[in-house]
């Protein structure tokens, strides 16, 4: 599994066809459940032609009746899918919901393409989503023309594009098995009510909920002020520059350039697994094993003392939402102090360059201070930080964020590579933004990156990487699994 752009993905040359959600105007209906604050913010700031999405390759025979079905079930069953907002003078915006019934698939044949017309084309179909118009979701089929001998086609090509204001990276993720089940299960004959049947939450529901507690924060409370603590003087995120991690803000004359977008595979599943073991025997989580190894990279690389930066965490935290398409995210202020850390970490680099046996609590140090630091911001991911930012008057956006996800218990993920399954997300223009996405998979550990795109961030995300991938490399030797066992 890995997140990438679509342009980084090998797609075939065939038919290819757009899947759009339609609904008459008359069959929308005024839906009282408020939006959330995230929401709306969305709605103010999002950029044209932003997207996220999903790609695979559905194993069995292309059969258009059964993936409309199948289509149409999914969307049936997410409430998120089937609302979108109106404007209502004076009172901003409103929600309006479409009933299941009411929701048909179009499908429409664009062509039989070449692979480079594929690839130019499909993420403009792709893109073709915003948070103010529905459908907010899209999808697209690419049809390969079966090989000779072959009795028909083994697998096809199937994309979707969606707004975030109905998505988040989970629900990416839990699409790959829910839709090739639910196609799966068209085909074989299953009736459309078994198909749509769905014991799940409605996003709608919880943007509401979201919306009230948002609504009992006050500006001179503790969740504003521990973020105003946390991003400093002038309440502007920590950003990333070429020269280093935490940089000023750039001259708003500076145009945003395109950001480059890169994947690494870091470490193998037992380099992963004796991590995240290793970790847990010392309180922690594998999650901040891997930020450990990150921030002792940053200090290499950059030389900085302390490394803020946001983490965006799940708010899924009711059993009903857990397998929900929909937006869950908060985000988590990690402010670690790395003061001390690097002559600590340096044993690190002792074990990997002199083969030394490196002493135990070169690990512990790192993992317990980024532990300690999670630990301190997490109870703040479940309030809004769009409306503790209206609350605090902080008018920037997170620069520096890193993600960590582990995927390996998402239904299907056991079959991804079979599946050429992949996550995706739209090109993102800025001057000084680095965003990382760890991702721990049945493969081992992956990052996907986005970043300035000059020669000097490249060079510095080589020299990330490199020293990740190093540290792992040290991480493997039997003296250090002894020594901190």
């Amino acid at each position: 599994m890995e997140y990438t752009e679509l342009s980084d993905y090998d797609l075939p040359a065939g038919v290819v066809t757009s899947w759009t959600p339609r609904a008459d105007a008359g069959r929308w209906h005024q839906d009282p459940r408020d939006l959330s604050p995230g929401h709306e913010a969305h709605l103010r700031d999002s950029e044209p032609g932003s997207w996220i999405g999903s790609v695979l390759r559905v194993p069995g025979p292309y059969e258009p009746e059964p993936l409309r079905r199948a289509i149409h079930a999914w969307v049936s069953r997410h409430e998120v899918l089937r609302t979108t907002v109106t404007r209502d003078a004076g009172a901003g915006w409103r929600r309006v919901t479409a009933p299941a019934e009411a929701v048909a698939i179009r499908d429409l044949v664009v062509g039989d393409l070449t692979g480079d017309q594929v690839t130019a084309l499909l993420p403009s179909l792709l893109a073709d989503v915003s948070p103010t118009a529905w459908p907010h979701c899209v999808l697209a089929t690419v049809v390969p023309e079966p090989a000779v001998g072959s009795g028909g086609g083994e697998s096809f090509v199937l994309a979707f594009g969606a707004d975030h204001s109905v998505m988040d990276a989970y629900s990416q993720l839990l699409w790959f098995e829910e839709i090739v089940s639910l196609y799966d299960a068209a085909r074989r004959g299953v009736p459309d009510a078994e198909l749509r049947a769905l014991e799940v939450g409605s996003h709608v529901d919880f943007s509401a909920d979201d919306r009230k507690l948002a609504m009992t924060l006050a500006s001179d409370g503790e969740p504003v002020h521990r973020w105003l603590d946390f991003l400093g003087a002038g309440a502007t995120f920590p950003r990333y520059g070429s020269d280093g991690i935490t940089h000023p803000a750039a001259d708003d004359a500076e145009a945003a350039l395109r950001q480059a977008s890169r994947s690494e595979w870091l470490a193998t599943t037992d380099q992963t697994d004796d991590l995240s073991a290793r970790s847990r025997a010392r309180g922690a989580s594998a999650q901040s094993g891997v930020l450990a190894l990150f921030a002792h990279a940053a200090r290499r690389v950059h030389g900085i003392d302390r490394l803020r930066f946001v983490l965006p965490m799940h708010t899924r935290y009711a059993p009903q939402h857990a397998a929900a398409v929909g937006w869950y995210v908060g985000l988590c202020p990690v402010d670690l102090d790395l003061d001390g850390v690097d002559p600590v970490l340096r044993a690190l680099d002792g074990g990997r360059d002199s083969g030394h046996v490196v002493d135990g609590t070169a690990l512990t140090a790192a993992v317990e201070r980024v532990h300690a630091a999670i630990a301190a911001g997490k109870p703040l991911v479940r309030y809004s930080f769009a409306r503790i930012a209206e609350l605090g008057g902080i008018t920037d956006g997170p620069h520096l964020a890193v993600s960590y996800v582990d995927t390996r218990f998402v239904p299907g993920a056991e079959r991804w590579s079979t599946w050429d399954a992949r996550t995706l997300r739209s090109p993102a223009y800025g001057t000084d933004e680095l965003y990382l996405w760890f991702l721990r998979t049945h493969d081992g550990l992956n990052v996907s990156a986005r970043h300035p795109d000059t020669p000097e961030a490249h060079a510095a995300m080589d020299a990330l990487v490199e020293e990740l991938r190093a540290s792992f490399r040290a991480f493997g030797t039997a003296g250090l699994s002894e020594a901190v066992a």
